[in-house]
This record gives C-alpha cells, structure tokens and sequence, in this order.
C-alpha cells in the first residue's frame, strides 16, 4: 500500500510534544504515517491480553472503526525479552504496522497508553467519527524513571462515587502511573465497610455538619447538613478489579493513632477517656487518639485482618 500522508518533521514533533505525557526518553520521528481505519487488525499473545484488549475496546468504542482479524495492516503485540525493565516497551509506527515490544503486559499497557495519547481527543469520550485516522510513523522506547509513580485521593473529608474513582484510575493509567492511595480514614468520616464494626458503617461514617468556609474565618460556621457514606467491600473489590486491569497497585489507608476521631466517636472505649464524642466537623488537629490497649490492638488487628483481605498491595498506610 503507497503512503497516503506524509508528515512534515515540524509538525510531527508538534504533535508528539502536545500529545504524549510523561515525555518519552527516547524518541525518533520519521515521515509517513500509518492510517487506523477498518482494515487494521490487532495479534497479540495471551500474556499481552489486558494491554490488547484494553486498545482494542478504547479503539472500538471512541469510534465507528472495528479492528479486522484478517489484514495485511496490524497492531502488533511482541515479547522481547531483551527489556530488563518489565515496565519499558518499544513502539514502532511504520506505514504498514504498529509493533508494541514489551517484556510483560505492564510494559505493553503503557505503550497502549502513549498510542492512546497519539490518537485524537474524541476517542475519549466515543464521538470520533471519521472512517480513518492518521498515525505519525514514529519509534519510542521508555521506561519509567521512578518505580513508584502514584496519586492520592482523601475521601475521608470529601466522599467521591465509585463512578468518579475509576474516572481517577483511568487518568492514572493513562498518564502512566502504576499507584493510587486510597485514604479511607479520617477524623471527619470513616469509608470502608467492615463487617466485624457496625458502628463503622453507621456512626462513624457520618458526620451531622461541616465547616463553611476557612478554619481561621470566626465565628464558625457550619452547613447544617448532614454528610458521609461509606464504600461496601463489594465496592471495593470491583475498585481494586478495575485498577489491575489497568496495573494501578490500590494502598489503601487506615490512619492511625490520630486522625480516627470517627472511629472513636463509633467505639468511645477505643479513645483514651472512654468518653462519647462526635465524628468531627471541622478541619485540624484533634486530641482524640487511639489509647494504646488491649482493646484498640485488638480492634485495630480485626480491622486490618478485612482490609488486607479486601486490598492485594503490598503495602497498608
């Protein structure tokens, strides 16, 4: 097949230099391009399959374009075991190809990701609609500078849907980031379900008001409204299911011995007066902390026993 585009240097590294994110450490840009339209097809092995597929749906449903079985144009998956790092790939865009070389399937997705990046806005939201799209011929190899790259999300203070979390995965994911801290805990709500505390789930994930405006504005003010929920661990199962398909490691965080206002207002005999306080509604530093006793150690174990059930990390803030 001849080449229908042919992209001058200039504009090639405009948009590479606009699209792509983190920058690449190592990049050649060439003429020609490869055009994305029906009659591409996808090969890829099992050990690849969450990259491939991963491509294959964001492809199909940010457009009218199918990805065809039986081509002579492809997107192609390949091992090379050449990589030492299981997170570096190589991709290769000629007229005829798109090769992504990775070690393992990690390696691959963040290809998929740069490729993603390459491809025009509208596949992000499906109202792509031209039959065909034109790939810059390029050769990228990266790897990650950083073992750990991650954001951290507080929940704790302001509750997020589990709709809007895996929105926040997914720009994870795209931006290349393999971590995402989950801060389950606070003084001002607790969010995770756990079976074996109740009052978890009905006192201390709750809290009867909250601040209106800055801590320093006086007199405080507060909304009025009641505020909280929780996550059920089913909720979490399917949060921490849709990171590892997308290799995004979930640490959750349990805080303590401060920041757990909201348990102790659950558990009062948790706390070191015994006395009944409230989830808190406001912002700061509280005095009420965990009472290193039998009963907290004991509490704080069965906690950790279900959260470490819930969250495959190897890591527990």
């Amino acid at each position: 097949m001849s080449i229908l585009f042919t992209c001058k240097e200039s504009v090639t590294i405009k948009v590479f230099e606009n699209q792509v994110i983190p920058k690449p450490q190592k990049t050649n840009l060439n003429k020609g391009a490869f055009i994305l339209d029906a009659a591409v097809g996808i090969e890829f092995e099992e050990d690849f399959s969450i990259s491939a597929n991963f491509l294959k749906k964001h492809i199909e449903s940010g457009s009218d374009i199918s990805l065809n079985s039986d081509t002579n144009r492809s997107i192609t998956f390949v091992k090379d075991s050449t990589l030492s790092n299981t997170e570096a790939y190589k991709l290769k865009i000629n007229p005829s190809e798109i090769e992504i070389k990775a070690v393992t399937d990690k390696g691959a997705f963040y290809a998929v990701q740069t490729l993603r990046q390459l491809l025009p806005p509208e596949f992000e939201n499906g109202t792509y609609k031209e039959k065909e799209v034109y790939l810059p011929c390029l050769t990228i190899e990266d790897k990650p500078q950083y073992k750990y790259r991650g954001m951290h999300l507080d929940v704790g203070r302001h509750m997020y849907s589990v709709e809007f979390i895996k929105k926040y995965i997914d720009a994870l994911a795209m931006l290349k980031m393999n971590t995402f801290h989950w801060h389950l805990t606070e003084d001002q709500g607790w969010r995770i379900e756990i079976k074996k505390y109740p009052k978890l789930q009905e006192v201390a994930a709750y809290r009867n008001e909250t601040l209106v405006g800055h801590y320093s504005d006086q007199p405080h003010q507060f909304d009025g409204k009641k505020y909280g929920g929780f996550y059920t661990q089913e909720e979490i199962r399917d949060i921490v299911a849709y990171a590892q398909s997308r290799h995004v490691t979930v640490i959750p965080e349990i805080e303590l011995p401060g920041h757990s206002q909201a348990a102790i207002a659950a558990y009062p005999e948790l706390g070191c007066t015994g006395e009944q306080i409230e989830v808190a509604t406001k912002w700061g530093v509280f005095e009420d902390i965990y009472c290193p006793k039998e009963e907290t150690f004991e509490f704080l174990e069965n906690v950790l026993d279900e959260v470490i059930a819930l969250f495959p990390s190897e890591y527990i803030h």
